[in-house]
């Protein structure tokens, strides 16, 4: 607010005053396009604008610390430039790219909202703030005011159940060079998985508006390639959307297929995988921002096949496979059915939503927009015969709906997949791969207690009459946290979990932001009609961390949970160290449970238009 307030004052005044102004301070020129002497009054006069013309665009791109707040502490002057010096701030052309209006636009304040949401929704903008400042002449100059995150990751994974295991990192850069380009390279060894590559990706590819994504890697099973070029929504006034990607992937699917305790007791089932898909798709969009139909159609390529010899593994020793004896093959042969299909797709939705910032929900002090209101949408993947060794039809429906009672702030979203096999065999249901899952989130702030964030969540998941590998577990950081991620293997999953996210306020709440968290998690898995599967009956584990953001006011958090089973006879060796960077549960993490989208089949119905926004 200080620095707002002091823009908005020095903004009184001509452009020039404020560079002068900004010279004086020692702090890097902001980037200001504006229209000449007499320009306003010519587009006044040419547009007819009812509100104004923007007459200047002034972007205020702060680094890590904005030098020029007068509310930061003089003692640790010396911390926010080295960490200044470290980052290279977001080109002012990456800011400028996200507007939805230019110098001699007619000044528009949905416009303006919404561009400060776009920039708000990168990862690399911690801040964002847009606002005009209306001159005598009736014009307006806008400030595009941002500070940028803390960019650059290195994320360690270490594991201490049944002893120190290291399971591998990943070097992140989420704007290089500020350009906004992100790239990474990781390397992971946990359960089944042994992955090295690299990933890139542009929000603004080619200095267009469209995104484009590119990994490549190796997997324990083979190669991994992975390319997107999508064209989002622009904010809640875009009209148009569109996709394409190719993907293919080797990988082991990995059942669990004996319980235990320890990783040694556990026996393992893995089944080669190969995926290759391509799609690509377009949606349209009508009527107004909070009153939206949406429309599209597409077209999708996906063959699924199973190369290579089941296998098994004891304990962790992935790299000592034996063959599968005939009761393991057996068991998996029912979800061993291979997919050939070319499909094209119809999309229709509705979307009545609208956004809030709030502060301290998914961060300990930052901002995040909230979606209020409603959407759904339905679509329909049709095989097409002449290209397709499989006659089927996919259909995906999903809804989301938000709303504030009081302090609290309540969502709900749901997801349901289903293909029907006009060539199913009789006796039986021609529905087959249905998956579901849902999730509700309750956020209450007591204003009694201000530095608290209660977080309530019941979520569920499964699958019924599946064909393709499926399997779900208790365990894990989705479901529940204190039990390791392979333990109690089943087809349908009910998990309810209440947290406790507070705000220290010290030691330096200048610099970074501390906090904690105490949580329990209580849920159940059944079999289902899935390989190896128990009935858990009712579980709970518990558990506390930190939480912290930096800089202070950052929408980043990186937390170090510690998550025990709520068992008697619970000892050392059954606690689980979580490091995460970004919240695990909560509205700023995607929809999706890992387990249920490892299984969907990729590139038809609902997949081709999981648009960003």
């Amino acid at each position: 607010m200080i620095r707002k307030l002091f823009l908005f004052f020095l903004l009184g005044a001509a452009t020039p005053a404020l560079a002068q102004e900004r010279d004086t301070l020692g702090v890097p020129k902001a980037d200001t396009t504006e229209l000449r002497a007499g320009g306003a009054q010519r587009v006044l006069a040419g547009k007819n604008c009812r509100t104004g013309a923007i007459a200047s665009i002034f972007v205020d791109n702060h680094s890590i610390f904005d030098m020029s707040d007068p509310g930061l502490a003089r003692r640790f002057r010396w911390a926010y430039r080295t960490a200044n010096k470290m980052h290279i701030r977001t080109r002012p052309s990456v800011i400028r790219r996200e507007l939805l209006f230019r110098v001699g636009d007619c000044y528009d304040q949905i416009r303006i909202e919404e561009s400060a949401r776009l920039l708000r929704a990168y990862d690399f903008i911690s801040q964002a703030d847009v606002f005009g400042v209306q001159q005598p002449d009736g014009s307006y100059h806008v400030v595009v005011d941002t500070q940028d995150e803390w960019t650059t990751q290195v994320d360690m994974r270490v594991a201490f159940s049944d002893g120190i295991d290291f399971q591998g990192g990943r070097f992140r850069e989420l704007n290089l060079l500020g350009t906004g380009q992100a790239v990474s390279l990781y390397y992971r060894r946990a359960q089944v998985v042994r992955d090295y590559g690299v990933t890139y990706e542009s929000p603004q590819l080619f200095g267009t508006r469209w995104d484009g994504k590119f990994a490549a890697g190796r997997s324990r099973a083979g190669s991994v390639l992975d390319e997107v070029i999508s064209h989002p929504f622009v904010g809640e006034i875009g009209r148009h959307a569109a996709r394409e990607s190719i993907s293919h992937e080797d990988r082991l699917f990995d059942f669990i297929s004996r319980d235990g305790a320890t990783r040694n007791e556990r026996q393992h089932v893995l089944v080669p995988m190969r995926d290759a898909t391509f799609d690509i798709a377009g949606v349209k969009r009508l009527g107004r921002r909070g009153n939206l139909t949406l429309f599209g159609g597409g077209l999708s390529f996906q063959q699924r096949s199973y190369p290579g010899v089941v296998t098994v593994v004891q304990g962790h020793d992935y790299d000592n496979r034996t063959p599968a004896d005939s009761t393991d093959v057996r068991d998996v042969t029912t979800q061993n059915q291979p997919v050939d299909a070319v499909r094209a797709a119809i999309l229709l939705g509705q979307r009545n939503v609208w956004w809030v910032k709030r502060r301290g929900f998914d961060s300990l002090r930052g901002q995040q927009d909230i979606k209020l209101g409603a959407e759904g949408g339905i679509s329909l993947a049709g095989s097409i015969p002449s290209l397709s060794h499989d006659d089927d039809l996919f259909g995906t429906v999903t809804m989301y709906a938000g709303m504030e009672l009081g302090p609290a702030v309540i969502t709900a979203q749901l997801r349901q997949d289903a293909r029907r096999d006009f060539h199913a065999k009789t006796p039986g249901s021609e529905w087959k791969d249905v998956y579901g899952e849902g999730e509700v989130l309750a956020y209450v702030k007591p204003p009694i207690i201000p530095r608290h964030t209660l977080v309530f969540r019941a979520a569920g998941a499964g699958g019924w009459t599946t064909t393709t590998p499926f399997q779900l577990t208790l365990g894990g950081d989705r479901a529940l946290r204190g039990y390791d991620p392979e333990r109690l293997p089943g087809g349908r999953r009910a998990v309810f979990t209440a947290e406790d996210r507070y705000y220290f306020g010290w030691p330096f709440k200048e610099v970074f932001d501390l906090g904690g968290s105490a949580f329990v998690d209580v849920g159940r898995i059944w079999p289902g009609d899935v390989p190896f599967g128990v009935d858990s009956g009712w579980r709970a584990s518990g558990g506390f961390g930190l939480r912290g953001s930096f800089p202070a006011g950052s929408r980043n958090t990186y937390r170090a949970d510690i998550a025990f089973p709520l068992v008697a006879g619970t000892s050392l060796k059954d606690v689980r160290f979580i490091l995460s960077v970004g919240e695990i549960l909560g509205l700023s993490t995607s929809f999706g449970d890992p387990q249920i989208v490892r299984s969907r089949q990729a590139g038809v119905s609902g997949e081709l238009f999981s648009f960003p926004n």
